[in-house]
């Protein structure tokens, strides 16, 4: 598009030097049909390769130069078409390459010398060669500095435009990582609550398979617990899934967990058959709402995995530690741990290094010594 609106742009300029050219031209060439003088001849000469100003401005320049030489030397007065040198001097200072800039000013003052001592009546006069220079310099200045501003206000406009450009990419730029970064937080969501909630509720699905049999009211109070993690995890998902659907954010949302809610996740998953120690030293409510939410998922997928691959009769421990510039995290479980089975389609420490890398942190996952598996990190804690 944009080579398509310079290819218009040089054909546009084309014209508009075609049509100053047969204004310039009218007159001699008018004079020239009822009369048809040598001089009226020359005139046309100089004017017609102006039509080439802006195409061409080094080689206009020139040959019109080549021209008033031919004319210094058969006419001793001034000429109609001696305004073609002004007009190219404009163009060659607007136009052309640095070097002709600076070449075609002494060129041009040079001309103002030739022609004052050409065009004066008595050359040995000197006063009055001084004044036809000095008048033709003036000329010769003024035409060659308004090209050299024209020059300048171009290169600022395209400086401009160019500028508007960069930070027209910049933002779009900018934005693709926006999206790329919050599309990656939201699936970092649904995945901490679907496999989190799904989990839950397939343990004690199967322990209320195995209770039915046996203790009906441990089944039915199983059920129950189902039946409010799915509840729980229906609202998260409406939350998360309201943030891709409305624009005006005038949804109402539930509640962010905070690090205070391990305590209730702890509850949560002991209802499940998953036996957790919970050590806190420190205060939680302190810590900044993200902050806040990335323990609370580290925790919550740390357990999740011990209950998804560390196998049956599993202990897990989890140990928070606030101090004045972090917070702590250690969860370690004494089942299978590195030995179980992969299928290869889990993302969760995937997620836990993701949310630790957006604070800085640090973040250890592994069989731990002895057997089972340690989750390990340290969440930096902004002192302000």
């Amino acid at each position: 598009m944009r080579e398509r609106s310079d290819l218009w742009r040089r054909i546009d300029t084309l014209w508009q030097d075609i049509g100053l050219t047969g204004m310039v031209l009218f007159i001699p060439l008018l004079s020239y049909l009822f009369t048809g003088t040598p001089g009226q001849l020359l005139d046309i000469a100089l004017i017609v390769p102006l039509a080439l100003r802006r195409r061409a401005p080094v080689a206009t320049f020139t040959v019109i130069c080549l021209l008033l030489l031919a004319q210094a030397t058969a006419f001793d007065t001034p000429r109609y078409g001696d305004v073609a040198l002004l007009i190219a001097l404009h163009a060659v200072a607007a136009y052309g390459p640095m070097w002709a800039v600076r070449a075609s000013l002494a060129t041009g003052l040079l001309g103002a010398a030739v022609a004052g001592a050409r065009w004066s009546p008595s050359i040995h006069d000197t006063a009055q060669v001084i004044s036809y220079f000095v008048a033709l310099s003036a000329l010769v200045l003024a035409a060659w500095m308004l090209g050299y501003l024209a020059r300048t206000r171009r290169a600022y406009v395209a400086g401009l435009e160019e500028r508007a450009e960069q930070l027209e990419r910049d933002a779009a730029q900018q934005a693709q990582i926006a999206t790329a970064a919050e599309r990656a937080r939201i699936a970092r969501e649904m995945h901490d609550v679907v496999a989190h909630s799904l989990s839950v509720m397939v343990v004690q699905a199967d322990g209320a398979l195995y209770a039915a049999q046996k203790r009906p009211a441990v089944a039915i109070e199983t059920l129950r617990t189902i039946s409010e993690t799915g509840r729980s995890s229906l609202t998260e998902m409406r939350r998360l899934l309201g943030l891709l659907r409305d624009d005006r954010g005038e949804l109402p949302m539930a509640p962010v967990p905070s690090a205070a809610d391990v305590h209730g996740l702890a509850e949560q998953l002991r209802a499940s058959g998953l036996a957790i120690e919970l050590d806190v030293l420190g205060d939680l409510d302190r810590l900044d709402p993200a902050t806040g939410l990335t323990v609370y998922r580290i925790v919550q997928e740390a357990l999740t995995n011990t209950l998804k691959h560390a196998g049956p009769g599993v202990t897990a421990s989890v140990d928070l530690r606030v101090t004045t510039d972090s917070v702590r995290i250690q969860v370690d479980d004494d089942g299978r741990g590195g030995t179980a089975a992969d299928d290869g389609q889990g993302h969760g420490i995937l997620g836990i290094r993701e949310r630790i890398a957006v604070h800085a942190g640090e973040v250890e996952a592994g069989p731990r010594p002895g057997g089972g598996f340690r989750v390990k990190a340290v969440v930096p804690v902004d002192k302000a």
